[in-house]
């Protein structure tokens, strides 16, 4: 009996260390992708108030897609203890679905409106390149290189984060978005 508990404690060691490796990886990932800021700025031709008005509106942005992300998966576990409860309320899970439907269409909302400010902060060539250079990002993204205007930041400590931009989540259930610079 012994042995066994000591291989089972050994087993979740080794699983624990297996997770941990993929998390710092998934990091590194994160971070190797980010906004370089000074290049996208250069790249656009972006004015100091530009980029001002910019780096707000990633900002708040970025707070507000935290909180909706949040609002939506206490609201996926409450749905999940209605629907796993002994007797199911099928009024209350209802009205549980519309409210996760109602906070997914705030998260788009949201990521729509923030597409449409930046398109107001920023003159139609700079509206192409900023497209331009995001289509270059995507297609850098899976080969694992930096991109035209990301910065390279692997090995530098620092907190790992979701993905970001207004609404976007691990889910995958939003278009693509840009990281918060720092102008």
């Amino acid at each position: 009996m012994g042995v066994k508990w000591i291989a089972a404690v050994g087993a979740l060691a080794v699983a624990g260390s297996a997770l941990a490796v993929g998390a710092q990886e998934m990091r590194e990932r994160q971070r190797a992708g980010r906004v370089d800021p000074a290049a996208l700025k250069a790249e656009l031709g972006l004015s100091d108030e530009q980029a001002t008005q910019l780096r707000k509106m990633w900002v708040d942005g970025r707070k507000q897609a935290i909180r909706q992300r949040a609002d939506l998966e206490i609201a996926r576990i409450e749905l999940r203890e209605l629907t796993e409860a002994p007797v199911v309320d099928q009024k209350a899970v209802d009205a549980k679905v519309k409210a996760i439907s109602d906070l997914q269409a705030a998260r788009l909302k949201t990521r729509t409106d923030q597409r449409l400010a930046m398109r107001r902060i920023l003159s139609p060539e700079q509206q192409e390149k900023m497209k331009q250079l995001a289509r270059e990002g995507r297609r850098h993204r899976g080969s694992g290189e930096a991109g035209p205007w990301r910065e390279r930041r692997s090995g530098r400590p620092g907190r790992s984060s979701p993905p970001s931009g207004p609404g976007a989540s691990a889910e995958g259930d939003e278009g693509p978005t840009l990281t918060e610079p720092r102008l």
